[in-house]
């Protein structure tokens, strides 16, 4: 593989530059970033937000239901197994 160098690697670099494409594809990168960047500030929708409470609430009786069944029993206690 020839790689270029010295004077024609910067020819090559100043045609990328002065490219219309290459300008038009430098637009479109930074309106895609700033408008990610717009969308990452929006508060999430009521809904999300109850999905997800939904979720960590699950989550929470998981693990104390976890809790509860790792607790060796003896017999008689009068408990019975979850």
């Amino acid at each position: 593989m020839v790689t270029e160098s010295g004077p024609k690697k910067k020819m090559y670099t100043n045609m990328a530059e002065n490219n219309p494409k290459s300008s038009l594809k430098h637009q479109i990168d930074e309106n895609l970033k700033r408008i990610y960047e717009q969308t990452l500030q929006e508060p999430l929708p009521d809904r999300m937000l109850q999905l997800l409470q939904q979720l960590r609430d699950k989550a929470e009786v998981n693990t104390a239901k976890d809790a509860i069944e790792a607790v060796p029993r003896e017999e008689g206690d009068g408990h019975e197994s979850v």
